[in-house]
Parts: structure tokens; sequence; C-alpha cells
């Protein structure tokens, strides 16, 4: 048996790690939030982990038909992610690219002033078609910024931008500008179909934008 002058070597560590010194001391760590994200972390690893090592295995075991398995699942996950990543930026380009049609909605190849499109927009109106009325609306306030030298006519531009525009101009026209803005785009993408009380509110935008454009 073996003699050890200092005395067992388990007791002694074990009589070491009691000491104060070597005892867990509070940190940040502790707080409930982050030890949420720990305990979910742990959570996580231990859901995949029979996938991780079935994969860690598969790939060891040097069979080719497991290998073949793999490369599938591998570019299946890759093929699905670029669909996600393509869906998501059509989500967010479709909204500009339909605000700039929309914003040049009317008589084909025809630049029509401010009036006309108005009236375009009664007519719309009147026939229960909110959406293009709104929209027609929308381009007469344009025509009007054009017609005045205030912001160049540019059927480029998206709302966002042209309210950008017109607020660097002059905040009294924005205001009136930044309601209308907010009636086409809703009649433009929203799921629900507009109503005569909508072409209301962007009517009523409009008669307030108008007077404060011609004063410039």
């Amino acid at each position: 048996m073996n003699h050890w002058p200092n005395g067992d070597p388990n007791a002694v560590v074990k009589q070491v790690l009691a000491q104060p010194a070597y005892q867990k001391t509070p940190t940040h760590a502790d707080s409930p939030t982050l030890r949420f994200w720990y305990e979910l972390g742990q959570w996580l690893d231990h859901l995949f982990s029979p996938f991780r090592k079935w994969l860690d295995h598969t790939l060891s075991s040097g069979h080719g038909t497991a290998q073949i398995l793999v490369v599938v699942i591998v570019v299946v996950t890759i093929l699905v992610l670029v669909l996600l990543i393509y869906r998501i930026v059509l989500a967010f380009a479709k909204p500009v690219v339909e605000a700039r049609r929309l914003a040049a909605v009317g008589a084909p190849d025809e630049r029509m002033d401010g009036d006309a499109w108005r009236a375009l927009a009664a007519e719309r109106a009147a026939a229960g078609d909110y959406a293009r009325a709104i929209a027609a609306l929308f381009r007469a306030a344009l025509a009007l910024l054009d017609e005045s030298a205030l912001v160049p006519f540019d059927s480029s531009r998206t709302p966002g931008e042209y309210r950008r525009l017109v607020r660097r101009e002059s905040e009294r026209i924005a205001a009136p500008f930044d309601v209308l803005c907010e009636r086409f785009v809703w009649a433009a993408f929203a799921e629900a179909v507009a109503q005569r009380g909508d072409f209301e509110a962007a009517s009523a935008a409009f008669g307030a934008f108008g007077p404060l454009v011609a004063r410039g």
C-alpha cells in the first residue's frame, strides 16, 4: 500500500476545492435571461444530439449509400434555405414593384395633369373601384408636385422616396401628403378591399394638400 506524506490525494483535493476561493461566485451568467438562453441551448443540443451522432456515424462509416443519403439531405436543406430566402426577398420587393406599377396607372402612355388625374379618380370612385381611385388621387398629387416644380415627377420613385422629398421641401405640405401616401399604400397592398370611406379619407387629404402646393 502506498503511503502519501501529505495524506490521501483524493482527500487533499476535496479539502482544496472546499475552500471559499474555489466556490462558485455569482456572475452575470446567473441572471434569469442568460440562464434561459443557456437552458434553451442545452435543450436544443439534447434534441439534435441523436441526429448529430447519426450524421457523424454515417460520414465515418464509409458506406457509399449512406454517404449519398447525407449528400441528398444536405442538398435538400440548401435548396429549402435558398427558397426561403427567395420568398423573403420577394415579399420585400413586391410592395416596391407594385407601388411603382400602381403609381403609373391611368391613360396608357399619356402624361396627364393633376386635374385630369383627379377627374379619373372621381370616375373610378363612382364605379366602385376605390383602390384604383385612391391610386389616381396619388398620381394627381404627384402631378401637382411636378407642375409646381417642388418635386419633379419620376415614375421609378416609391411613395416613401416621395415622402422624404416632399418633407425636405415643406413640412406643411408633407402632413397631408403623408396621409395620402399611407392611404395609397394601404389600398394597394392590404388584404382588405378598399371601401368608400378609404377613398373619402384619401380625398380629404388631397383636398388639404392641393391648396398648399398651389401656394408653394
